[in-house]
């Protein structure tokens, strides 16, 4: 199975999440938005986007978004978002409309990398049908009339090896990608590759080494903790969060179930948003440190209902394995995932840590001028992201994964595979299959990982620059992939 990655643009960053079998309609020529109360809205976003004032903008959010969605995403994340989607992807041109009644709009565009990109508008249900979000997320469009057509996949694995680093090289020197990339066949590898700067400040190249920041990727870390403890009967799948944290202030803990929570169909929100902004980074130091961010705020929708990304919800998750396991989060994965696996360069190490060969974060801000993320950062990451790791530890960690030495074969599959289905028996000698693409990003930070179980691959790409540089380093280097 080979699935696509699909970039959804957060409140103060990108964040990734496997996606399969997505596509869209055709993304050449133009479409004309619908000449209703929230169709206005929607093509007057357009027109102000595509002017390029940000005062317009401003005018334009304060206007027509709901006090609450505000609150929600201050003007300033919005603003942020804005500068970041001009750079990345100048104007807006609808290519064609695939939602649209008084309560929601979504249309489709191609992007200047050939992906589609879809929006996606919200709208209260009654007049004056003010916005109420707005989702923004890369798809593996299917054009009507395509450009001309991708290059072909290689013939060999030296040939894929050539191509990615000569495409590499161009992103590089275009000042568009720094980091390291590991390709390997069937655990071994067959190209590594190192581009740029880990420190900009002391002109330290990256080497093949290097600790980078894994954004969202340390969420299947956290999955995989999950299966381990399903798998030696500590949890079921279906538990609800009350069950293992009764202390868990919330109401709705009563009703979201674990499966639910790594499934994104709990209907928790976020971290991020106003409390983000308000909070000193410094103080998150521990899970539970985050749980001013969002326990007291309510479902976005009811539990099973609907599908939302929700780094809130991985937070619970290691707060689960915190309450079973004894010991904290980052503890309970050095030592059931790292350490079995051989990953001795990972960890989620603090911001004052004294970390060698550690990766600078660089972001780019107003006037194409990067700057490191430091002051951006929690100060240690959670079990939704933030840990740090190498792209030979990655390698290990998916060979860890196929061989069955983290989790029994059925979990190792479930994990590979990913869907909202729960692990299905597998006698112990049965082959692991599955594909998995993930990906993590905010500020100065990107990552991408492909394990590829049945035909072997597996691609790791860990960069110290905005999104998306990782994800179109990936989605280049997988169609460069042989078929067989």
């Amino acid at each position: 199975m080979t699935l696509g990655l699909r970039r959804v643009f957060g409140l103060t960053g990108f964040f990734f999440i496997a996606a399969s079998g997505l596509a869209g309609n055709g993304a050449g020529g133009s479409a004309v938005i619908p000449d209703t109360p929230l169709g206005r809205r929607v093509a007057a976003y357009v027109s102000v986007f595509n002017s390029g004032d940000e005062k317009a903008m401003i005018g334009f959010w304060t206007s027509n978004f709901t006090a609450e969605s505000l609150r929600e995403r201050p003007v300033e994340a919005r603003l942020t978002f804005y500068r970041r989607m001009r750079a990345d992807m100048k104007t807006i041109v609808p290519a064609s409309v695939e939602e649209s009644s008084s309560t929601a709009i979504a249309f489709l565009m191609k992007a200047p990398e050939g992906e589609g990109i879809q929006f996606r508008f919200e709208a209260e249900a009654n007049p004056p049908y003010r916005l109420t979000s707005m989702r923004v997320e890369t798809v593996d469009a299917a054009p009507e009339k395509p450009a001309a057509p991708a290059e072909p996949p290689k013939a060999s694995d030296e040939q894929v090896a050539a191509a990615a680093d000569e495409y590499l090289r161009g992103l590089a020197a275009r000042d568009e990608f720094s980091g390291a990339v590991l390709l390997a066949r069937n655990n071994t590898p067959f190209s590594e590759k190192v581009y740029g700067l880990a420190d900009r400040e002391f002109n330290v190249p990256v080497n093949i080494e290097t600790r980078f920041n894994l954004g969202s990727i340390n969420k299947i870390f956290t999955k995989t903790a999950i299966a381990q403890l399903a798998a030696a009967g500590k949890l079921s799948l279906s538990d609800t969060i009350r069950k293992h944290l009764p202390r868990y202030s919330a109401p709705y803990a009563d009703r979201v179930t674990i499966l639910q929570l790594l499934n994104f169909t709990s209907g928790m929100g976020d971290i991020f948003g106003a409390k983000w902004d308000a909070t000193s980074k410094e103080i998150l130091r521990s899970l539970a440190d985050y749980l001013p961010l969002f326990e007291n705020e309510p479902l976005k929708f009811e539990p099973g209902t609907n599908h939302a990304y929700s780094n809130a919800g991985y937070v619970v998750l290691g707060l689960i394995i915190e309450a079973l396991s004894a010991q904290d989060y980052y503890g309970y994965v050095r030592e059931n995932i790292f350490r079995p696996a051989g990953m001795a360069d990972s960890d989620s190490y603090s911001v004052d840590d004294v970390v060698p060969n550690r990766a600078v974060g660089y972001t780019k801000r107003e006037g194409g001028r990067w700057r490191s993320n430091t002051f951006q950062r929690p100060a240690r990451g959670s079990s939704a992201g933030g840990g740090y790791s190498t792209a030979r530890d990655l390698l290990k960690f998916g060979a860890a994964l196929k061989a069955g030495k983290l989790v029994p074969p059925a979990y190792s599959a479930w994990i590979l595979s990913p869907g909202e289905g729960l692990p299905e028996a597998a006698a112990p000698s049965e082959r692991i299959s599955g594909s998995l693409g993930i990906a993590g990003g905010s500020p100065g930070v990107n990552a991408a990982l492909l394990i590829d179980a049945d035909r072997g691959y597996t691609v790791v790409i860990l960069c110290n620059l905005d999104p998306p540089a990782a994800e179109k380093a990936l989605k280049k280097i997988r169609a460069l992939l042989p078929r067989t």
